[in-house]
């Protein structure tokens, strides 16, 4: 009964993408087609949305629960549930118009723009922490190369005068070598996703089996 299940299961993985695939490669040439592949990708949505408002209780529950164990860091729980209701408070009186302007809009984007920053500020310090360790361990043409390339970025990026020279090497590092490992990256999490829905639509995705 149980593989019964599996592979009424894996039918029907690969057959809701298949079709899926097909209405997106047909277009309006097949406009039965598209519109069942439409209704599906709506669905996919609406599902996306019912699981982020599971996250959203769950991450109430579990957070209300240490508070009121008084566990340990219960005051960060504390902060993250006072500033989700704010948040959604703040959303719903926008949308009904109480507010003006977008605050919801500029307070995520000075949130956001604030951890990038920090994020940035650690990329930071991992980079000339990692140049350390390796002039440390071993002096290779590679570390040798990483250390000049890591100094010229960070030295064109001082908001210096009389660094004219080194901003502009720091903005070919930045045009082309940096753009090039960015587009491999992009190309490798292209690959990645084309196979795993490959692995689906021919079920051998074991999470359909099991």
């Amino acid at each position: 009964m149980g593989r019964l299940g599996a592979a009424i299961s894996t039918a029907i993985a690969i057959g809701i993408g298949l079709l899926t695939l097909i209405g997106l490669l047909a277009g309006d040439n097949v406009p039965l087609v598209n519109d069942i592949a439409d209704f599906l990708l709506q669905l996919v949505v609406i599902t996306t949305a019912i699981t982020v408002l599971i996250g959203v209780v769950n991450l109430f529950s579990v957070h209300a629960r240490r508070v009121g164990r008084r566990d340990t860091g219960w005051g960060y729980s504390l902060l993250v549930i006072v500033a989700t209701l704010l948040v959604i408070v703040l959303v719903l009186l926008e949308r009904a118009g109480a507010l003006g302007g977008r605050p919801s809009t500029i307070l995520f984007e000075t949130v956001q723009i604030s951890i990038e920053s920090a994020l940035a500020g650690l990329v930071l310090f991992a980079l000339v922490y990692g140049a350390y360790r390796l002039t440390r361990r071993r002096l290779t043409w590679p570390t040798v190369l990483f250390v000049v390339v890591l100094l010229l970025l960070l030295l064109g990026a001082l908001p210096l005068a009389g660094l004219g020279p080194l901003v502009s090497i720091r903005d070919w590092l930045m045009a082309v070598p940096v753009s090039a490992g960015a587009r491999g990256i992009l190309l490798g999490i292209a690959l990645g996703t084309v196979v795993t829905g490959v692995r689906v639509l021919v079920g051998q995705d074991r999470s359909y089996r099991e």
